[in-house]
């Protein structure tokens, strides 16, 4: 009391502005910006087919962050995974490199991380300086060196412990079967149990990245006591009622990229843990382009038109070369093939 007189004092002599909040000793807050569940998606995301309710895109989400960091002072970075598309390892290298230009804090591997196999994601590592965390994730019954089963990192004052698990039943949904061959996944629970004691006494806050639906998160933290925080790109339910009693905060993130998540969480003295604001962010078309970021969009759109130009142009010489080897007679036959299923796929376009 004494020292708050005089503070409050020495700010009316002086002129001093002194926010109240910073007369509540011990209290310390941080505010988490969360993604997941982008499944490759680097432009804005349509909503209709006029194009003009577009939402999200990797270079507004890098200016709101901007913008966030400049009115808040302690901001965490995460992503929960499902970055990557099935398709394209080159598309999965550019979220990469726009993430690491956000100052992304830590990485969630989900399956779609594990499409391109384990050299893939050993090697783009060694391109980020965020964390790939795997805390249920083994590669012929090791833990992989350049994953981390959970880090602590602090800020505004607080250690923050992250961990992030898969599914396991997801490791059957990669493509290519290959590419999964040599990772096990075991249950979420069984790594929890072994980690979460260790953590709680490193750690003033807990947090999970998950890839959990709902129903499954719900059940996690009933049986793994000693979690926070879940922020998770699972399926989530508009239908199911938090529990009263419940003081675990569980988040979902939106999907396409289209929204970021923002939860500002307050610890006191006692450590108990308060939610002062939990909104998802949207990314609409007031949202400006950062032009780094917007920069290494286009240049990667560029890249892949010229490589499928190519590829056109290797397919079409292609099959002049096999024209060539035809008879007169079979040339002309399959000539009239071809026009004859353009002409239908043109009316049936008409229609």
């Amino acid at each position: 009391m004494k020292r708050f007189l005089l503070l409050l004092l020495l700010s009316l002599l002086f002129g001093i502005s002194i926010p109240l909040a910073s007369f509540a000793e011990g209290n310390r807050s941080i505010t988490i910006l969360y993604t997941g569940f982008v499944k490759g998606t680097i432009a804005p995301y349509a909503l209709c087919p006029c194009g003009v309710n577009s939402s999200g895109g990797l270079a507004r989400r890098a200016h709101m962050i901007e913008s966030i960091r400049k009115a808040k002072q302690s901001v965490l970075l995460l992503d929960c995974g499902a970055v990557f598309d099935s398709q394209s390892g080159e598309n999965a290298e550019l979220h990469l490199k726009a993430m690491e230009r956000m100052g992304y804090d830590a990485l969630n591997l989900g399956s779609p991380e594990l499409h391109f196999g384990k050299e893939f994601l050993e090697r783009t590592h060694s391109h980020v300086s965020f964390p790939y965390i795997a805390s249920n994730l083994l590669y012929g019954g090791s833990r992989l060196p350049w994953t981390r089963e959970y880090i602590i990192k602090e800020v505004g004052g607080i250690k923050v412990a992250i961990l992030g698990i898969l599914d396991p039943d997801d490791l059957k949904n990669i493509p290519n079967q290959g590419d999964a061959k040599g990772f096990e996944v075991i249950p979420p629970e069984a790594a929890l149990d072994r980690l979460l004691p260790e953590v709680r006494g490193k750690a003033d806050l807990v947090i999970l990245l998950s890839q959990l639906d709902e129903v499954k998160n719900r059940a996690l933290v009933e049986a793994a006591r000693g979690i926070d925080v879940v922020v998770s790109s699972g399926r989530s339910s508009i239908l199911y009622k938090e529990p009263p009693e419940n003081t675990v905060v569980i988040l979902h993130t939106g999907s396409e990229g289209m929204t970021m998540g923002l939860v500002t969480i307050t610890l006191d003295d006692k450590r108990a843990l308060s939610v002062s604001e939990k909104r998802d962010v949207p990314l609409n078309r007031s949202v400006p382009d950062n032009e780094e970021i917007l920069g290494l969009v286009e240049r990667y759109k560029k890249e892949q038109a010229i490589k499928k130009e190519k590829m056109e142009k290797e397919k079409a010489q292609k099959e002049l070369m096999g024209g060539l080897k035809l008879s007169p007679g079979e040339f002309m036959e399959r000539y009239r093939k071809e026009e004859q299923s353009k002409k239908e796929k043109a009316k049936h376009g008409e229609k």
